[in-house]
């Protein structure tokens, strides 16, 4: 993994804003090439040192004048001496070298949120790649040149990385929160599923199973699902309730004959967190439900879920029917179960999880030139219908080729649109032709 992708992950995973990340981003290129060893060019000669040999001077204690030298280096090329200090008492600290990657990028994060606070939050907030980059190089970087044609060359190479890890205006990297939605509620509702801890979208095989309950420190308590896993042996995925958020997120296609469904694995810039840090992570956390749009994740202690609108939440629980289930979010639809959910909760506090585009989620409870719960539901509608056409043209899974020939062969199907959603009028028509098939 190259520097760039590296970095971008990380202030991802901080809680910024795909715009906020590539105006950072492209600051950082501008600024070192994204070598986070790099020594400030015209103080090479003055110095004697190339950026290895400057680092490594700076690790084993024979030069000590680093924070006082006034060379630009790192990452930010980091220069005044207060600042340049603290990079080396953080490394230090974390007994890293000067010029780790990782321990500068952490370090970057933390002065943003402490001196820079402006520009922090600016950042986990914009929607606009200029914006961001003009933030950046105007109120952090500071350089000599903030002309309009370094801000607008700056600006360039924040774009260039934003196309490059979204998509661009497809958004293949960044799912946006209607497709996101769409897809959680298309697994309660058409998927067999059941929970264990660990798993993001396993196929219920014997083989993975027996992974959930046998390998790691989940595998005990994961016995106690144990029948409702074979239950759905062969047919069903396993799912946990962050496992649901990551699934969808790294991949997930229902794909019973991939060993995780067709998800990958912490890949799409999605690191493998826990429910505590997949809400810690987010932007706008907010105890106050009543400005909560769609995509969001919703969390109490232990436990997380995906808010799909309409009062509505996709999450995988033990409770109730055991799996990815839809219930009622109490916090703004009351105590009263809402039609299509299994149950209620009460949730503690709510977020926009970094990689998903919130650009168009509005839910009906904001001002009156918002959208509307009918166009929300549209919009679901319209991923839904996208997701069904999507699964509609695969072709019959290799494991079911045999049972779809003879079922053909016996008019009990067509064998066309051999993993799509059958609607109740077809399956009460299969039904009844195996029923006259039986042997």
């Amino acid at each position: 993994m190259d520097n760039a992708q590296k970095i971008w992950d990380k202030l991802i995973a901080a809680g910024l804003t795909p715009a906020g990340a590539a105006g950072l981003l492209g600051n950082l290129q501008a600024e070192s090439g994204l070598n986070p060893q790099n020594l400030q060019n015209t103080y090479e000669k003055k110095l004697g040192f190339t950026d290895t040999t400057y680092t490594a001077a700076v690790d084993n204690g024979t030069y000590t004048n680093f924070a006082y030298d006034g060379a630009g280096y790192g990452l930010a090329q980091w220069t005044y001496i207060a600042r340049k200090a603290a990079l080396l008492a953080f490394a230090r600290a974390q007994g890293a070298s000067i010029g780790d990657l990782d321990m500068q990028v952490d370090f970057l994060l933390q002065e943003l949120q402490s001196l820079f606070r402006a520009v922090w939050d600016k950042l986990r907030t914009t929607s606009s790649v200029r914006e961001a980059s003009d933030c950046v190089l105007l109120q952090f970087e500071r350089p000599a040149n903030q002309s309009a044609e370094n801000c607008a060359r700056r600006a360039a190479i924040a774009q260039e990385f934003y196309d490059k890890f979204t998509g661009g205006t497809s958004m293949n990297y960044i799912m946006n929160a209607a497709a996101f939605c769409a897809q959680a509620l298309d697994i309660a509702r058409n998927y067999k599923t059941s929970y264990m801890l660990g798993p993001w979208g396993w196929p219920a095989t014997d083989k993975m199973i027996t992974r959930a309950t046998t390998n790691g420190s989940n595998a005990q308590t994961n016995k106690q699902w144990l029948a409702k896993a074979n239950a759905i042996k062969g047919k069903g995925f396993l799912f946990d309730c962050v496992g649901l958020i990551k699934g969808i997120l790294w991949g997930w296609s229902g794909d019973l004959s991939r060993t995780y469904g067709g998800a990958g694995y912490a890949c799409n810039g999605v690191p493998d967190y826990d429910a505590k840090k997949m809400i810690d992570c987010c932007r706008e956390v907010s105890t106050d439900f009543s400005r909560i749009v769609p995509g969001e994740a919703v969390w109490m202690d232990g436990h997380i879920g995906i808010y799909v609108g309409g009062g509505v939440v996709v999450e995988s629980t033990p409770k109730w029917q055991g799996g990815v289930q839809c219930s009622t979010l109490t916090n703004t639809a009351g105590s009263q179960k809402l039609p299509g959910t299994v149950g209620s909760r009460t949730w503690t506090k709510h977020g926009k999880l970094p990689w998903v585009d919130y650009t168009a989620a509005k839910e009906n409870n904001e001002e009156d030139d918002d959208m509307t719960e009918a166009q929300i539901r549209k919009i679901v509608r319209d991923e839904f219908a996208k997701i069904e056409a999507a699964r509609a043209a695969l072709p019959v899974a290799p494991w079911a080729e045999e049972e779809l020939a003879t079922a053909v062969a016996r008019g009990i199907t067509d064998g066309k649109r051999p993993q799509a959603t059958p609607t109740r009028q077809e399956a009460a028509i299969m039904v009844l032709r195996g029923m006259q098939h039986k042997e």
